[in-house]
């Protein structure tokens, strides 16, 4: 942690303070009758503190805290009556409220939010029952005096109930409000912070939730703890009233009206629960309703609490430089000019063997997602991974990074000449390597700076230029007080480099790098790619992005369906028919779709574009769904597929262009992955949908004795088994089934092969092609180019969300241009021509 002025100048606010309460209370400006209400305000505010900072930093919402605040009052009790030196109580106390709250923080790192709650909830209740049974100790419902201790220090006595107590609190209150200063500053907040925006990010750069958990409850149980010995010493009587479930939840409501994680909240948070039984008397009504309704208030009102919105009002009336002055967005041209040349990578690769990987299986259950996985990556080199979608790409990435979960790895890995894969997530961090996520899982919580920082335990002067030097070398620099959310997502994606690169890993593992960049950011990311083979750092990088992965990679490892089925070099990979055929298959026979089609447009898109934040999926879609035609739309993983069927079916709104429909159309959506309500029985998920289409009575029993007629017998007989025991086929039929009983004018299936044995996939491609012969019109997504070349009328190829080509499969020149668009496409039109066909990476 790195000490200024300015955060100590802050960390004194809170002493300062105190002091000058306590010089009020000395020299008699506060009434005796309210020296007590402010002592107690004191003590509350470290309980708000404690339970608000837990939330706000970590995500946990206790409701355990009334059982913490007991324990330190009976420590208080016990100890007095024991002749426990004031010392011996306090640290007690402490330890037992960081004992418990490390076990708490520990067993509930494993579960949702609501079962933390649950857990705490437990904890309160079963201590509450050991006060009232062990009446030795605690006087059971009758309670117990605190009679006075002693200092071992010779601060004197303090007796229970007088000023000396309530001086205690007051200032005890300012030291625990000092302390927070800094460690809002610290390392430890962007840790905790990191573990609960992102629990598998924070693993590849060696936080474990779990960890972060178990320290932040213990931290926060401690304070409780020792605010419960200054109440007993407050109150000179303890009993089980005060700690009940009620003021659990007045805590929580404490804590929302301050403002969680904020530390002024706190304070104003230990005031509202002083007085909100005089409020309650002053307007007449009973305390639960008086709170209910203040909390309504703020929730609707006042959202982020009091003091942050008070805190937003103060900068909105202070500020001094106009709203348009900010930064400017540093542009991926202005950053090339530092970075290495455009072209393939430079240097031969040799050097020792970093990585080997010998039989690496990775299995969920009975499903093999890597299925031995053998690769060996020397310490200069650059190794691109290529495959369809579901190939197992990703998992074998997880696979090196420890994030494969509950899967089951199989097999011999060695890293640096250690091994790799008995090595926790978050220890392989320290092994060297460094991670990358597909989206950019950034800590939204955090700033740019802090996303980068929080990779230190410590965080030192040098820390920080370290830090500030890695943001420049990406561009970042002039955006590091900024939240991520604030950032275009080719800003979130260097943020995510950058927090890999940092430490220096010997391996950085990168996930789809160039998914959602336009070319300027995509040319700025090979030239970083570049410039860290350079420096010695190896990579292994996986993307469906063909031209700009060829472009820097020295060797390529081609998988499908879990297996190593090819390798060799960027610019001969692609000439292997296995790899070739994972991506574009194979023509089979089946069943064609009927010759004659209708001229009715039933769907129409005209420049249609559609971007997630910052990410463009689709641009200048221009596309015509005649009646009675089996359209198909081809393209690889994140070309757009599935956004162009929600934009299609209407349930996903274009960012721009145009959506017609030729007249009164119904459309029906398959969508990838099936998304079946898999504890309802086949029946179910066919009236659900019947449902939402508006579709009951008559019509409903009629459409679902017509849909279940169209699926296979072995299904129709099981129609009230439960839908997850399905096989992945018959859930695809099932899905299917569920998109038709709306009677549809148009069926859309997204994927609808994914994941099928080949078998299965001859059987729904049957099935839809019945489908085409009985006049339904089908627009079916699908990976394999030779797939769609052979169930549809046409074809359209998408490529990085715009349409590459578009014609007949039956065109000889178009099977030629499709294939060239699927792994290349065009920059600038929609069907292309020789455009495409000039970007190919030696794909003929």
């Amino acid at each position: 942690m790195v000490f200024n002025r300015s955060l100590l100048a802050r960390a004194a606010l809170g002493p300062a303070a105190g002091a000058v309460l306590m010089a009020f209370m000395a020299a008699g400006a506060i009434p005796a009758y309210q020296m007590y209400s402010v002592g107690l305000a004191a003590v509350y505010t470290i309980v708000v503190l404690s339970v608000g900072l837990l939330a706000g930093w970590s995500g946990i919402w206790s409701v355990g805290h009334p059982a913490f605040f007991a324990i330190g009052a009976y420590f208080a009790a016990y100890g007095s009556g024991h002749d426990w030196p004031l010392e011996a109580v306090v640290l007690g106390a402490v330890a037992a409220g960081a004992a418990l709250g490390a076990f708490l923080g520990y067993a509930g790192a494993r579960f949702s939010a609501l079962y933390i709650a649950l857990l705490t909830l437990a904890f309160t209740t079963v201590t509450l029952e050991l006060v009232n049974r062990w009446s030795s100790v605690t006087g059971g419902d009758q309670g117990v005096p605190v009679v006075q201790l002693r200092s071992a220090l010779g601060f004197g006595t303090l007796l229970g109930g007088g000023t000396e107590a309530q001086y205690l609190a007051v200032g005890a209150a300012a030291v625990v409000l000092a302390l927070a200063v800094p460690a809002a500053a610290s390392g430890l907040r962007m840790r905790l912070i990191a573990a609960k925006s992102h629990p598998l990010a924070a693993r590849t750069i060696g936080i474990a939730p779990e960890a972060q958990s178990s320290l932040s409850f213990a931290v926060s149980g401690a304070c409780t703890c020792f605010a419960g010995v200054l109440l007993g010493l407050l109150t000179r009587f303890v009993s089980p009233d005060p700690f009940s479930l009620t003021f659990g939840i007045s805590l929580i409501a404490a804590c929302v009206l301050g403002g969680v994680g904020t530390i002024l909240g706190a304070v104003a948070g230990g005031v509202y629960l002083t007085w909100n039984p005089s409020l309650s008397s002053a307007v007449g009504l009973p305390q639960p309703v008086v709170q209910g309704l203040v909390l309504i208030g703020v929730l609707l009102f006042l959202p982020g609490g009091v003091v942050p919105f008070l805190s937003k009002l103060a900068r909105m009336l202070t500020r001094r430089t106009p709203r348009g002055s900010r930064t400017e967005l540093p542009s991926p041209a202005e950053q090339m000019a530092d970075l290495a040349p455009p072209g393939p990578p430079s240097g031969t690769v040799g050097g020792p063997v970093l990585l080997h990987l010998e039989h690496v299986s990775v299995s969920y259950g009975g499903i093999r997602a890597l299925e031995d996985a053998s690769l060996t990556l020397r310490q200069n080199e650059i190794l691109a991974v290529i495959g369809p979608n579901g190939a197992g790409k990703t998992t074998l990435l997880n696979a090196l990074s420890g994030l494969t979960g509950n899967g089951r790895v199989t097999g011999t890995a060695d890293f640096a000449g250690r091994p790799l894969l008995t090595a926790r997530a978050t220890a392989r961090r320290r092994l060297g390597i460094g991670r990358t996520f597909q989206h950019a899982e950034v800590f939204s919580e955090l700033t740019v700076e802090e996303n980068v920082l929080c990779t230190r335990r410590r965080i030192t002067t040098r820390d920080r230029a370290e830090v500030a030097r890695l943001l420049h070398s990406v561009g970042l620099a002039d955006v590091a007080d900024r939240l991520p959310g604030e950032l275009p997502f080719g800003l979130q994606k260097r943020l995510d480099l950058a927090r890999a690169m940092a430490e220096h890993p010997k391996l950085l593992i990168l996930d789809e790098p160039f998914g959602g960049l336009d070319a300027a950011e995509r040319a700025l990311l090979a030239r970083h790619i570049r410039r860290l083979h350079a420096d010695g750092t190896a990579v292994v990088v996986i993307d469906h992005v063909l031209d700009d992965l060829f472009s820097v990679a020295h060797r390529v490892l081609a998988f499908d369906f879990g297996r190593t089925i090819g390798e060799g070099t960027p610019d001969t990979v692609l000439q292997d028919p296995k790899v070739r055929s994972s991506y574009l298959g194979s023509v089979d026979a089946r069943t064609r779709p009927p010759e004659h089609v209708g001229d009715r447009s039933m769907l129409r898109l005209h420049g249609v574009g559609h971007t997630y934040g910052g990410v463009v999926a689709l641009r200048d879609i221009e596309l015509d769904v005649r009646q009675g035609i089996v359209l198909g739309i081809a393209g690889a993983n994140g070309a757009g597929k599935s956004t162009l069927a929600g934009i299609l079916h209407g349930s996903l709104e274009p960012t721009r262009g145009d959506r017609e429909t030729g007249g009164t159309v119904r459309t029906s959506l398959a969508p990838e992955g099936r998304a079946l309500f898999k504890t309802l029985s086949l029946r179910e998920n066919l009236e659900v949908a019947a449902y939402a289409a508006g579709i009951t009575g008559t019509p409903l029993r009629e459409r679902l004795e017509e849909t279940v007629r169209w699926l296979p017998a072995r299904l129709r007989d099981r129609m009230s088994d439960s839908a997850g025991g399905l096989s992945g086929g018959e859930q695809q039929m099932l899905a299917i089934a569920r998109a038709l009983i709306a009677a549809p004018d148009v069926l859309i299936v997204d994927e609808p092969a994914l994941g099928l044995a080949p078998a299965l996939v001859d059987e729904v491609y049957d099935r839809l092609a019945t489908l085409a012969h009985d006049g339904l019109t089908v627009v079916l997504f699908e990976q394999l180019l030779s797939r769609a070349m052979s169930v549809c009328h046409e074809v359209a190829v998408l490529h990085e969300g715009v349409i590459a080509a578009q014609g007949r499969p039956g065109d000889p020149e178009f099977a030629a241009l499709a294939e060239a668009a699927y792994f290349s496409g065009g920059l600038d039109t929609a069907p292309t021509t020789a455009a495409a066909t000039a970007r190919t990476p030696q794909v003929n």
